[in-house]
């Protein structure tokens, strides 16, 4: 329906709601008290504020009544990753770095995602919009009164949150001998090699396996069963990419040497790749030139203001 009170909501388990002290708008979102466990254990006090911890920031816990096996976490209202398009290669950057870091931080506190495709990834987009958008229908303002406006991710850095952790897991040793192995799930299309096997594998492996499966069907080479063309200007991180993907778990990079080669690899890329447009794949020959000409006019704004090529967020508090 085109009206407001007539949009449905996206997930039985899932709601939104304005917080009344700052009208930030929040989702509510049901879960069993396995995923609350692992939720938590990334926003304790110790965990919260880490500058490598990118797993989703609870503002609260609630109990639910008469289901004392759920709970109630309540998260700031995010938007899925790709949702405005990356308007450079260094917006794409920070994305990357703060979900490798994630993952890292996760492997060290001797966590598996296990899930972590782009659809159980998501993008704290406020710093970017002057007016909330609406949840059910992003592109419009949170009253319904227009269009929501929004800056570049370059110009006001957003925050990318690893959540969704239905299938986590949190094991007893970070050794890859001693952890017990898993069998791996489909995740967003995908199902791991070692999956389709049927054979149990290091989840680990598998997270890195998902990981470089994102970087490739989401930038690389598109993905042909959604329809996603991918996106032009990224092929620096295809060896990257391959050896994550290997076929056999035991050959592929932990997540710390991911991190690492990761690492290189941005120090040696220039900064005009890094201010060079992001360009989909299926972007129309004829509309090139204009919008590479509008990106020049672009660009030089974004100098003028001393925005870095890769978006640093404000730390926080």
């Amino acid at each position: 329906m085109p009206f407001e009170d007539g949009q449905p909501m996206i997930h039985s388990d899932v709601m939104d709601a304005l917080r009344m002290s700052d009208s930030l708008v929040v989702a509510f979102k049901r879960v069993k008290l396995s995923e609350a466990r692992i939720a938590t254990l990334f926003s304790n006090d110790i965990n919260n504020l880490h500058p490598r911890n990118h797993c989703v920031r609870l503002l609260e816990v609630l109990p639910v009544p008469n289901e004392d096996d759920k709970k109630i976490l309540v998260m700031v209202w995010m938007r899925p990753v790709m949702n405005p398009r990356f308007r450079t290669v260094g917006e794409a950057i920070q994305f990357f770095t703060e979900m490798i870091e994630g993952l890292q931080y996760m492997h060290e506190n001797n966590v598996a995602h296990r899930d972590c495709s782009i659809n159980n990834m998501a993008m704290d987009a406020n710093s970017m919009y002057p007016r909330p958008f609406h949840p059910m229908k992003p592109k419009k303002q949170y009253d319904w009164s227009g269009k929501a406006l929004h800056h570049s991710r370059t110009r006001c850095p957003p925050r990318y949150y690893l959540m969704d952790f239905g299938h986590s897991r949190i094991y007893d040793s970070s050794s890859s001998q001693s952890r017990t192995l898993e069998y791996a799930l489909m995740s967003g299309g995908c199902t791991p090699p070692e999956g389709l096997e049927g054979r149990p594998c290091d989840p680990f492996a598998t997270d890195v396996f998902l990981l470089g499966n994102l970087i490739r069907t989401s930038f690389l080479d598109g993905d042909s069963e959604l329809a996603e063309p991918g996106v032009s200007g990224f092929e620096f991180l295809r060896p990257l990419a391959m050896d994550m993907l290997a076929e056999d778990p035991s050959k592929r990079l932990t997540m710390d040497e991911v991190s690492s080669r990761f690492s290189q690899i941005v120090e040696k890329l220039s900064w005009w790749t890094l201010r060079s447009r992001a360009i989909k794949k299926s972007e129309h020959v004829l509309s090139k030139p204009f919008r590479a000409t509008y990106h020049i006019f672009w660009t030089i704004s974004m100098l003028v203001l001393l925005k870095p090529a890769i978006p640093r967020p404000k730390p926080l508090c």
